[in-house]
C-alpha cells in the first residue's frame, strides 16, 4: 500500500507521524505497533491474573513482565490482516481515514480491556477506597476512542459503519417516521422557522458521531425556503438528504384520507364534498378544519391514523411500485424515510 503524504498518529493524537513510500502488511502492522502500544507492568492491569498474555517476571513471582498489551497487539495484526486488500487501493483521503480508524480501534480496544478488567476486580477497586467510582466514568475516554474510530471508518464501505439521523420539524413527523423505519429521530421543533444555530450545531454534532444526516422541513406555501438553501449553501447537508414538504405534514396527506381520520375521529359531521367545499389550503388542512369547524386537530393522533393506514396497504401491495401512492406527497415522503438504510 502506498502511503506517500500520509501519516500515523503517534502514541498520542496529538502528534503525527508522516509516511512515505510502500507498506506490506507485514511492516504497517509493525509499524503500528511500535508505535501504538507502550510497554506496560501487566501485573498493573486487572485482568492480570486470568489473561493469557501476560508472562511470568523473571525475579518477582508475584508480578508480571512487563510486555506491550498482548490484547492490542493481536486486534492490529487481525484489524490489518483482514481489511488490508480490501484498502490499499483506496484514494489518499480514504487511506487516511483508514489509518485514523486503525488507531482510534485500537486505542479502544486497550481502553476497554484494562476497563473491564478493573471493573471485575474487586480487590483492584478495593485499593482506591472511597475514589473507586471515579473509575467507573473513566469509561468515557473509552467510549470516545470507539466514536472517533466510527466517525473515520463512516468514510470506507467495507467497514458499513455509517449511521443514519434525520431532523425533523415537529412530532407529527417524528412518529410518522419510528412507526416505518429504525432511524433515529430528532424533532427540531422548527414551526416554519428553521432556527440555522441549532440545525448547524446537531449536524455536527451527528456528523462527530459518524452519521449521514437526513432533514425534513415545510415550504408552508412557499416557493422556497430560504433557510433550507442556507443550509444546502453550507454543505451542512446534502440537497438530496432534504425533503420538503409543499406545504406541511397534515397537508400532505390527501384530502379524502384526512376526511376519513377526522370522520372515524368524530370530529366532523359534514360528507367530503361539503368537507372540501370552499377549502382554502393556502394556510394548510389543520387551519382549514379549524376555521370552518372550529376544531383543533390533534397532529400526533392524524401522524398515528395515516401510518396506520399506510401500514395496513402495505399487506395488500407494494407500495414501492404503486404509482397512484408514490405520487401523493405523503407517498413520496414514505419513499423518502424508507430507502434511508
Amino acid at each position: 500500500m502506498n502511503l506517500d503524504n500520509l501519516y500515523l498518529y503517534s502514541y498520542s493524537d496529538k502528534e503525527k507521524i508522516d509516511l512515505s513510500g510502500t507498506y506490506c502488511k507485514e511492516s504497517l502492522t509493525k509499524t503500528m505497533i511500535d508505535k501504538w502500544i507502550s510497554y506496560m507492568e501487566c501485573h498493573k492491569c486487572g485482568k492480570y491474573d486470568y489473561c493469557k498474555y501476560t508472562e511470568p517476571h523473571q525475579t518477582n513471582p508475584n508480578k508480571k513482565a512487563e510486555i506491550k498489551c498482548g490484547v492490542a497487539k493481536d486486534f492490529i495484526i487481525n484489524f490489518v490482516n483482514t481489511t488490508f486488500n480490501l484498502v490499499k487501493d483506496l484514494d489518499n483521503t480514504q487511506k487516511q481515514a483508514y489509518l485514523n480508524a486503525a488507531y482510534y480501534f485500537t486505542k479502544y480496544v486497550q481502553s476497554a480491556e484494562i476497563n473491564i478488567g478493573t471493573f471485575i476486580n474487586k480487590d483492584y477497586l478495593s485499593g482506591w477506597g472511597s475514589y473507586a467510582p471515579i473509575l467507573y466514568g473513566f469509561s468515557k475516554q473509552t467510549l470516545d476512542y470507539l466514536n472517533k474510530s466510527h466517525r473515520e471508518m463512516k468514510h470506507i464501505d467495507i467497514f458499513s459503519s455509517k449511521k443514519n439521523v434525520i431532523l425533523v420539524e415537529g412530532f407529527s413527523e417524528k412518529i410518522f417516521v419510528e412507526n416505518f423505519t429504525d432511524l433515529e429521530v430528532i424533532n427540531y421543533e422548527g414551526k416554519g422557522r428553521i432556527d440555522f444555530s441549532k440545525i448547524e450545531f446537531l449536524v455536527k454534532e451527528y456528523h462527530d458521531k459518524g452519521y449521514e444526516v437526513y432533514l425534513q422541513s415545510d415550504l408552508d406555501g412557499k416557493k422556497e425556503n430560504q433557510k433550507v438553501n442556507r443550509i444546502i449553501n453550507g454543505g451542512l447537508i446534502k440537497e438530496e438528504n432534504i425533503f420538503q414538504f409543499k406545504h406541511d405534514f397534515e397537508t400532505a396527506i390527501p384530502p379524502k384520507l384526512f376526511y376519513n381520520i377526522l370522520q372515524d375521529n368524530e370530529l366532523i359531521e359534514d360528507d367530503f364534498e361539503d368537507f372540501k367545499k370552499d377549502a382554502n389550503l393556502s394556510q394548510g388542512i389543520v387551519k382549514h378544519v379549524k376555521n370552518k369547524y372550529g376544531v383543533d386537530v390533534n397532529k400526533r393522533m392524524v401522524a398515528t391514523e395515516i401510518s396506520l393506514i399506510i401500514h395496513k396497504l402495505k399487506y395488500r401491495k407494494n407500495l414501492y411500485e404503486d404509482e397512484d401512492f408514490l405520487n401523493t406527497e405523503i407517498g413520496k415522503f414514505w419513499n423518502f424515510v424508507s430507502r434511508i438504510v
